[in-house]
């Protein structure tokens, strides 16, 4: 029988275990708390991957964390191009990108961004009164034994050609899917690249600092091709550089994204499906001899469309799909920089399209330039002050040009040329945040040809803006 001695040492020594049992993991909590996460530990301008990142994700077993990040771009503005119907001041989303990447081996890496935002591609018009769209399917395929093409009554009217249209982000998408490929990383120099992505065709129309399609330069936009293929990439890396020394990259896709911007509208079908069988081929090279300098030049040989022999139409025939793209990039001073770039593509039907459509002109050639200055200037609370200009010059060079002037409609003659001048003011708000106003100055020799000015009725000769401005909010999340 116990004494009431031990019983009593016996409840103390319980209730101390109880009572520390209790107090020790909640005391832990507030000294994990205090404790600088790796983020904030690790400075922005250091390359070392943190020991435990903060990044939303899970980290694979052997590998770098799988990591999620978001970009959101809208803006609201005047388009002149779309003031039929009194639409020229709109708000839009450009893009809510989500992107999820992550390096399963130290050799495999993956990449998938999605944005539901795809408003880019011409839909077909259902027409108006006194207008000439290009992208009417009754006047396109009438006659022809072929797909029957109903027009879209929501934005087929508005959602025309490159001079008229509602998007404001310029890259292609196979539906929500905005990029998705694998890379497997042979040597340390050397990576293959497989699936859906963006392709080195110039500089990146973000990168080259314009804030959304409608500021955006034509060649600029062109460029912005995403396609589905392989890509075969060198980059020999600089010790204490930022970027490669050289990069060569090598790629073979499918080649259909951007064959409405030459009128090859083809029944509308989806773009990211191939309807020619030879695949497009496309050369890149950069060179970087020091961070302020960098020289690009890319050779692409390719077609768009296919030569239907049953349904024989100049307006969804095989076309030629060439560019020859040279750039340079260069910051004589920190917080100033200087771009350029020259463009030739070769367009219009292939001879054998043009021999079996009976049409006495085949290739047609395309060609122009852009140059842009931009400065900033760093103020207070992290907060940058910059603006730019850019002026473009290029052909109105086209199939539906060399066609309508052919034929003599609508006062159209070949010879003549687009300009842009886009002037930018923005407010960058560290990495992550950018506030800018556009304003451009615009030079269209036939707007009356993308449904923008009637062609016939008492508004003919009538005087149609196509200049635009507007506010844009971009927002990046790592």
């Amino acid at each position: 029988m116990r004494t009431p001695l031990l019983s009593a040492r016996l409840v103390r020594s319980t209730l101390l275990r109880v009572t520390l049992g209790a107090l020790l993991p909640t005391a832990a909590v507030p000294a994990l708390a205090q404790q600088p996460s790796s983020a904030s530990a690790t400075p922005a301008t250091q390359t070392q991957e943190p020991a435990a990142p903060a990044e939303p994700g899970r980290a694979l077993p052997g590998s770098s964390s799988l990591r999620i990040s978001a970009s959101f771009m809208a803006g609201y503005g005047k388009d002149g191009a779309n003031a039929t119907l009194g639409f020229e001041n709109q708000g839009r989303v450009g893009y809510a990108i989500v992107t999820i990447e992550g390096r399963p081996t130290e050799r495999l890496f993956f990449h998938v961004s999605m944005n539901p935002v795809n408003e880019r591609d011409p839909l077909p018009a259902c027409g108006a009164a006194g207008f000439f769209f290009p992208n009417d399917p009754a006047r396109l395929y009438a006659g022809l034994d072929g797909p029957n093409v109903p027009c879209d009554p929501k934005n087929g009217n508005r959602r025309v050609d490159a001079y008229r249209g509602i998007a404001l982000d310029v890259t292609p998408q196979q539906g929500a899917l905005r990029e998705a490929f694998v890379d497997l990383r042979a040597t340390r120099t050397f990576t293959v690249r497989f699936g859906r992505m963006a392709l080195p065709l110039g500089f990146d129309w973000q990168d080259a600092g314009s804030m959304t399609a409608k500021d955006a330069p034509r060649i600029q936009r062109i460029n912005a091709e995403s396609n589905f293929g392989v890509m075969f990439r060198y980059a020999r890396p600089v010790a204490g550089r930022t970027r490669p020394l050289i990069a060569a990259n090598l790629s073979a896709f499918l080649g259909e994204g951007n064959r409405w911007f030459d009128y090859d509208y083809f029944y509308f079908e989806d773009g990211t499906l191939d309807a020619n069988s030879a695949l497009s081929s496309l050369a890149s090279v950069s060179f970087a001899p020091t961070d302020a300098l960098e020289f690009r030049a890319a050779v692409k040989k390719g077609f768009t469309g296919s030569k239907v022999e049953r349904l024989p139409s100049y307006w969804a025939s095989k076309r030629n799909d060439d560019a020859v793209v040279a750039g340079a990039s260069y910051r004589p001073f920190p917080h100033v920089r200087l771009m350029g770039e020259w463009a030739r593509y070769t367009w219009g039907p292939t001879a054998s399209s043009a021999e079996m459509l009976g049409i006495p002109w085949s290739t047609i050639t395309k060609q122009g330039y852009w140059f842009s200055a931009e400065g900033h200037l760093p103020t207070i609370h992290k907060a940058t002050l910059g603006a730019s200009v850019t002026h473009e010059r290029v052909d109105r060079a086209d199939s539906l040009v060399q066609f309508l002037a052919a034929n003599h409609l609508y006062g159209v003659t070949t010879g003549q040329k687009d300009e842009l001048t886009a002037v930018r003011v923005f407010v960058d708000l560290g990495r992550e945040t950018r506030l800018g106003f556009y304003k451009t100055f615009d030079t269209n020799p036939f707007p009356q040809i993308s449904g923008i000015r009637p062609v016939s009725g008492p508004a003919r000769d009538s005087l149609s803006s196509t200049e635009k401005y507007g506010i844009v909010v971009r927002v990046a999340v790592d």
